[in-house]
């Protein structure tokens, strides 16, 4: 073998011969390859090779039987380059550049058995490019840009068993395609185009077993597709856009064992559906619109396991639909609208184990809904509205050992609730539990993981927890626990509690006296002054969390003599003593006080890996502080006024990788002060006032990974540090005016991100990415100087996945700049004055799925700009000059999930313009000059929210918008409505500032499903315009006109409503009166009014009440004792607006520290508010006399 320029033999072995070649003119390399083995397997690593060199075939054509070069950007194969390949049996060409196939082009190579093109950039297979390779078994075309498959395309291939097709841009396949395909086992069609399927698709596939069509676009399927596909084991039509199915469509799949019709539209599935699918194990009809199951549907399903139904609208469940289905393992319900279930619904379900109800409007279970439900695994029904169990809840459930409870409005728990001795995890999370039962826990023995975390806990009952000897696993946060006494010391085998977001302010000493497996404990955010000796008392304590405490030393008293992890971050500590944590080995105090180290402050800590000193008040050079410290692994230090490092500051830290040093006010770097870092990886020296980084600067740390040194002040000479960080992988720059230097890249070639913001360059030169291939990141931002890209600008970074040129002044953009691109997913040239783009621009960014064109001046879109586009989920055009979308624009978008065309100067849109959308989710037409909407502009698009503020509708009728689905979500703030007319299913809607006195409902249901609702500056003058909410959680009525309030009516109607603003709106009384249900408020504003007292005791009623806010009205007296009787869970009040006495301020907030109990402060939302709040003398933020 003669070896070429760059050429390097790696492992010359019988079997395989392993090359690199570095680059240079691949036509002149030569291979001998020896006849002594045999044929071999060559494989090309980490090589540069444009195409396959000539002489591997030409001179061994006999010898090489599987050729891999996978990943060394091969640009193209030729219609001879396999000529006399007539040995190879497997080639393997995945992940280069290929652009096409060519007819015959194996022709000689009939031995062949495997070809694999898959993730290359090919958009045309000639027709008859397989010809002759009788013996082919596998083709793999997965992942390129294929359009099109010539009809003679796999004519004659009888011996393929596995063809992989998915990921490309077929659009529809031609009959009889497949029909040579005799034997073929798999076909994978998957993430294509194709829109139709007919009785000739599939025709041929005899033997086929598995089909994969998901994510397409298929809307039509002939009910006798299937009817060749016998053995057919597994379905996958998911994520298509189906609207219903023909009850023979799947006649012949007596074999089917799994069957995928989720996320598409079908509203409806007839009967006999599944009639001869009896081998049917797995089944999945999940994110459709039906509405309502025939009770046969299921019956001759009878060998059903999973069975997936989820996000539908189904309202209820037919008692007979599971009759037949006793092999049923899991049964999936979730998020569909079932208000009640009748019992006896589950009782053929003899083996199910896993039953998920989440996110319906289940009410109750009781009646012995799961009474046949022996072998009960899992129980799932979080997010419903069941208000109370009892005993019998969960009867005939005995092997149950999994409940979820989680987010249901529980107001009664029996004693005997859980009955069953077997649950060994118990979710009761956010369900309002103030107390719980005596005995609830009393059978449960075996119960390992209980959660009730954001309940109203506010103390614990010491024999509550005593029967859970198993416990495991206790989540206590964000209840209002005050004290725990030792509630929990019984519990011997807890590992993990956490107690995090309450309002401890200590803990007895014996709290956890007989914990003595608890190895982590989280009491972040309490109100904690020092570091309990409690904790002392666990031996086995291995993680400890304190932070968000007020904590203000780290001294214990005692050892924690086996504590790893140790996190103290933002309280408030002033000194480091580490001498009771001799084992720690992650310490975090950022956000402290500490305003010193000493010598010894780590001396007795040597098992330390990760220290963040972040934002304390150290100062520099710390030298010898850490020398201890030999294991450590990651020192951050930033936001410390350090001023200098220095070489000693870190000399010992032989195995540290990751140094942060942000913002620690250095100015330069001086005596190589990294030098004895060897295994640094990383490093920040980002936000300092550095001006250059030079080769003395960053020696010694030639294993660098990842190199920050944003906004600092380097200047045009800065940058020669970055010559010797050969294996530098990331580099991020900015600076106001940075001047790289066109070789700041030669020798880069393991770079993957490199960002530059600020730079001053008008260009880069053409070969200033020529080594870094393999760079997928690349962001050059917020330079005024680059005014344009050359064409050839990105040829040698072919695997770049984001692009970013953010603020810049590019003012053209050259047609073909992107085409090198073919990676590309995200792209972003906002804040460019480009005004307008060349029609071809993105037509070869294939695989892009963001793109962000905002403040761009653009005032028109060429025709056909997205047609390649399928792919994109993202388009962002806010910020322009549009005035005017052609018909058609939009067209082949066919993923396009969000637009956002806000603050353009559209004044009409034309009714078909988002016809081709079929995945359009959220639309953004905020800040334009449309005065009407067209009925079908969103028709047959599955929208969910529109943003349609500040344009110039006078009236607008949601419900007669033809959407696919539900919308969910409207925003016409700042319009000139007097009319609106909206659909019972939307759920939020936002109409601020404009001129309503009420909203028409369009009712499909018996209620509207609105649960939040903003209606500030409008013309509302009484409540009653919002009863007809039933579901309203959130109300924002502020800037209105109601001189009284009926509050009890308000919430008679209004059951669930917890937010309540009425400020600023002129009212002068507040009636009260019978509230048949326990109002669930806990955040009322009544500010800026005309009332004239505060009656503490009617307000009493709210008894969940957290903020209340109501200064701003005429009085400036309250009793404070009277408030904080009233409502147990407040947390915070609000009195600006009034000039109240600064004494009764002081003596109000004494009873208000108390009471844990806050000032609330609103944002002045104006300039003139922002002027009114003046006043001579504040207390606390608040105006006083």
């Amino acid at each position: 073998m003669s070896e070429g320029t760059g050429f390097c033999v790696l492992e010359a072995l019988p079997l395989v011969l392993l090359l690199i070649l570095l680059g240079g003119d691949v036509q002149a390399y030569k291979f001998n390859l020896s006849a002594e083995y045999g044929t071999v397997e060559v494989q090309f690593e980490k090589s540069l090779v444009s195409i396959v060199p000539p002489s591997l075939f030409e001179d061994n054509g006999q010898k090489v039987d599987t050729l891999v070069m996978r990943e060394v950007d091969v640009q193209r194969v030729d219609a001879d380059t396999f000529t006399k390949a007539v040995a190879l049996k497997s080639l393997q060409m995945h992940r280069n550049r290929i652009p096409k196939l060519f007819n015959r082009m194996f022709r000689n190579a009939t031995n062949l058995r495997r070809i694999n093109f898959g993730g290359n950039r090919i958009d045309a297979v000639e027709e008859y490019t397989f010809e002759g390779l009788e013996n082919l078994s596998v083709i793999r075309l997965s992942r390129n840009k294929i359009p099109v498959l010539p009809r003679k395309l796999f004519a004659g291939l009888s011996s393929l068993t596995s063809l992989l097709l998915d990921h490309n841009r077929i659009l529809e396949l031609p009959e009889g395609i497949f029909e040579d395909l005799t034997i073929l086992d798999e076909l994978y069609l998957s993430f294509n185009f194709l829109e139709r399927l007919t009785r000739n698709s599939f025709k041929g596939l005899v033997e086929l077993d598995n089909l994969a069509l998901h994510n397409n676009r298929i809307s039509t399927i002939e009910p006798d597709t299937f009817a060749s596909l016998a053995t057919l084991q597994y379905l996958t039509l998911g994520s298509n856009r189906l609207t219903s199915l023909a009850p023979e469509t799947f006649i012949a799949q007596t074999k089917l064992a799994k069957l995928d019709l989720s996320v598409n539209q079908l509203a409806e599935l007839p009967k006999d559906l599944f009639r001869y699918t009896t081998a049917l194990k797995e089944l999945k009809i999940s994110n459709n619109s039906l509405k309502e199951l025939h009770s046969d549907l299921f019956a001759n399903t009878a060998k059903l396991e999973d069975l997936v139904i989820s996000h539908n609208e189904v309202e209820s469940l037919d008692a007979a639909l599971f009759r037949n289905l006793r092999k049923l393992e899991m049964l999936l319900l979730e998020n569909n609208n079932i208000g009640h279930i009748f019992p006896g619904t589950f009782d053929a379900l003899q083996s199910l184990r896993a039953l998920d109800l989440n996110q319906n409007g289940i009410m109750t279970i009781e009646g012995g809904l799961f009474r046949a439900l022996r072998v009960l695994d899992k129980l799932y029904l979080q997010n419903n509205l069941i208000s109370m169990v009892s005993g019998y809840s969960l009867e005939g459930a005995v092997q149950l050992t999994e409940l979820y409870l989680n987010k249901n409005p529980l107001q009664s728990i029996d004693d005997d609730f859980l009955r069953i001795p077997s649950l060994m995890a118990l979710a009761m999370d956010f369900c309002g539990l103030k107390t719980l039962p005596k005995g609830l826990f009393a059978k449960q023995q075996s119960l390992k993981l209980l959660f009730l975390e954001g309940n109203k806990l506010t103390d614990l009952d010491p024999d509550l927890f005593a029967p859970l000897v198993e416990l495991e696993e206790l989540d206590l946060s964000a209840n209002l626990l005050y004290n725990i006494s030792n509630a929990l010391a019984n519990l011997t085998s807890l590992k993990l509690l956490d107690l995090s977001d309450n309002r401890l302010r200590s803990l007895q000493d014996n709290a956890f006296a007989n914990m003595t497996t608890l190895k982590k404990i989280n009491l972040k955010q309490n109100k904690l002054t020092e570091i309990p000796r409690a904790l002392a008392k666990l031996p086995n304590l291995s993680t400890l969390t304190l932070e968000t405490n007020k904590i203000k030393s780290t001294v214990v008293g005692e050892p924690l003599a086996n504590l790893e992890d140790l996190y103290m971050g933002e309280n408030e500590i002033t000194k480091l003593r580490l001498n009771d944590f001799p084992a720690v080995e992650e310490l975090y105090v950022e956000r402290n006080q500490i305003h010193s180290l000493s010598v010894d402050t780590f001396v007795g800590n040597r098992k330390l890996k990760t220290v963040d000193l972040t934002d304390n008040r150290l100062t520099g050079p710390l030298e010898g502080i850490f020398a201890p410290l030999r294991k450590l692994v990651t020192l951050t230090l930033s936001g410390n006024p350090l001023g200098r490092v220095t070489r000693a500051t870190f000399e010992g830290l032989l195995k540290l990788e990751d140094l942060t040093l942000r913002n620690i006010k250095l100015t330069e770097l001086t005596g190589a002060p990294f030098a004895s870092l060897s295994e640094l990886e990383k490093l920040d020296l980002s936000e300092n006032r550095l001006a250059a980084v030079d080769e003395a600067s960053v020696r010694g740390i030639g294993k660098l990974r990842e190199f920050y040194i944003n906004d600092n002040e380097i200047g045009i000479d800065g940058l020669s540090g970055l010559d010797i960080l050969n294996r530098v992988q990331t580099v991020s720059l900015s600076n106001q005016s940075i001047v790289v230097p066109d070789t700041l890249l030669a020798n880069k070639s393991w770079m993957v991100e490199f960002y530059v913001q600020g730079g001053t360059f008008a260009s880069l030169p053409a070969q200033f990415f020529r080594s870094t291939i393999a760079l997928e990141k690349l962001s050059l931002s917020d330079n005024k100087q680059l005014v344009k890209l050359p064409k050839d600008f990105f040829q040698y970074v072919p695997y770049l996945e984001e692009l970013v040129l953010l603020n810049n002044s590019l003012s053209v953009l050259e047609p073909g700049v992107f085409d090198p691109l073919g990676l590309l997913r995200e792209l972003d040239i906002s804040e460019n004055p480009l005004k307008s783009l060349p029609g071809g621009l993105f037509a070869q960014t294939f695989l892009l799925e963001s793109l962000r064109m905002a403040d761009a001046n653009l005032t028109t879109l060429p025709a056909g700009i997205f047609d390649k586009l399928y792919v994109l989920a993202k388009l962002d055009l806010a910020n322009n000059q549009l005035r005017t979308l052609r018909e058609g624009v939009f067209n082949r978008l066919y993923s396009l999930e969000t637009l956002s065309l806000e603050n353009n100067q559209l004044e009409a849109l034309q009714p078909a313009l988002f016809k081709s959308l079929e995945k359009l989710n959220i639309v953004i037409l905020s800040h334009n000059k449309l005065a009407a909407i067209d009925p079908q502009l969103f028709a047959g698009l599955p929208v969910t929210a529109i943003d349609l503020s500040y344009n110039r509708l006078t009236t607008f009728d949601e419900s007669a918008m033809a959407f696919a689905g539900r919308l969910l979500m409207l925003s016409m703030e700042s319009n000139k409505l007097t009319s609106l007319k909206i659909h019972s299913t939307l759920e939020k809607l936002f109409v601020d500032d404009n001129k309503l006195s009420s909203i028409e409902v369009k009712l499909e249901d018996s209620y509207s499903h609105i649960t939040s609702l903003s209606v500030v500056r409008n013309n509302f003058t009484a409540l009653d315009a919002f009863y007809q909410f039933k579901m309203l959680t959130e109300l924002d009525a502020s800037y209105n006109a109601f001189t009284e309030l009926n509050l009890a009516k308000l919430f008679n109607e209004i059951v669930p409503l917890y937010t309540l603003n009425v400020s600023n709106s002129f009212v002068e009384r507040v009636q009260f009166g019978k509230i048949e249900h326990t109002p669930t408020l806990v955040h009322l504003d009544i500010s800026n009014n005309n009332l004239t007292a505060l009656d503490v005791r009617a307000f009493a009623v709210f008894r969940q009440l957290q903020n209340f806010v109501f200064g701003g009205n005429r009085f400036d007296t309250f009793v404070v004792e009277d408030l904080l009787r009233a409502f147990d869970d407040l947390e915070t009040i609000g009195l600006e607006g009034t000039v109240w006495k600064c004494d009764f301020l002081k003596s109000l907030k004494a009873s208000m520290e108390e009471a844990d109990v806050t000032f609330a402060y609103k944002e002045k939302e104006t300039l003139h508010e922002r002027l009114e709040s003046g006043c001579s003398k504040q207390l606390y933020g608040i105006c006083c006399v």
